[in-house]
């Protein structure tokens, strides 16, 4: 399960992750030869990332797609972190999405053989 709140993200433990972010129209246009690349971390001054996955960009809609595979997703214990959105093109430009926001692992009941 996914839930998003503002910027704040809470998902279920060990559930593979997809989101989309739609970029506003009046916005940048995404051009596809960009890298768009989503990241977590436990505490925002963590010098490495727990996850980081580079974004698949569909740009008839100008929207950046997000997945996270269940194999990668089981690192993330129950509990609180951050995640943030940047974008960066071939010339050298840099900019940050969507700023660092809560990214929240939810327990849950089920077991489904995570790990395994």
């Amino acid at each position: 399960m996914i839930v998003v709140k503002g910027n704040t993200i809470m998902v279920s433990q060990n559930d593979t992750f997809l989101t989309f972010f739609k970029m506003a129209a009046e916005g940048y246009i995404l051009k596809g030869t960009e890298t768009v690349r989503f990241s977590i971390k436990e505490n925002l001054g963590d010098l490495n990332p727990l996850i980081t996955t580079t974004c698949f960009i569909d740009i008839a809609n100008n929207i950046i797609r997000v997945f996270i595979d269940k194999s990668l997703m089981v690192r993330l214990s129950a509990g609180n972190y951050y995640y943030d959105l940047d974008l960066t093109r071939s010339d050298g430009f840099h900019t940050t999405l969507v700023y660092p926001s809560k990214f929240i692992v939810r327990e849950v009941v089920h077991n489904d053989g995570a790990g395994n």
